[in-house]
């Protein structure tokens, strides 16, 4: 009889021992749950980008080499181009014009610049189409990394960024050369522009 009593009051023991255990866990798991980051939004947008520079005070011989072309350093007193697409990964599909409310690059200094859409090159038979805004690089602007994102927002709210990776040889640099204030060219800008 004793030995029964034993058992059961083991047994008993057992049972309320994996109750314990089962609530720690649960409590465990609901803590690490909690204190992970929020997902990201179903369908954010995704924003790829790359930098030219334009041809704004590019001296004639230069712009075959310098007009338009991918870059991530540029003097100061020159034309820096953003040139951005936006792409909604629920379709697959680049948006273009009012499938984007909102395309904006926002500067370290607070400095805002809206992106706007359209065929490129501006002049001649446009061979694509995408988003661009341009940003003169003031004479006495300081040397060193630009740092800057890209935020996209559509119309039903959904928001994407670019942030470029943050090793310095592909940031963003203004360098120390200034550019001569040139007049513009006087001949249409090569096929290759911006």
């Amino acid at each position: 009889m004793v030995g029964r009593s034993r058992r059961r009051l083991l047994l008993v023991g057992l049972v309320l021992s994996l109750a314990l255990v089962a609530a720690a866990f649960q409590i465990a798991l609901s803590a690490e749950t909690a204190a992970q980051p929020a997902p990201p939004q179903a369908g954010a947008l995704i924003v790829q980008a790359d930098f030219v520079q334009g041809v704004t005070n590019l001296p004639g011989p230069q712009m075959p080499l310098k007009a338009c072309v991918v870059t991530s350093r540029f003097p100061r007193n020159s034309e820096l181009v953003f040139r951005a697409r936006v792409w909604d990964p629920q379709t697959g599909q680049a948006l273009e014009g009012q499938g984007v409310s909102s395309l904006q690059i926002g500067l370290a200094d607070g400095t805002t610049l809206d992106m706007n859409y359209g065929p490129h090159p501006p002049q001649g038979e446009p061979t694509d189409a995408y988003w661009t805004a341009a940003w003169m690089v003031p004479k006495d602007y300081p040397t060193g990394t630009l740092d800057f994102s890209i935020t996209a927002t559509a119309p039903d709210g959904r928001t994407g960024q670019y942030v470029p990776f943050n090793l310095a040889p592909s940031l963003l640099a203004i360098t120390s050369e200034v550019l001569p204030d040139l007049p513009p060219p006087a001949t249409p800008v090569p096929q290759s522009t911006p």
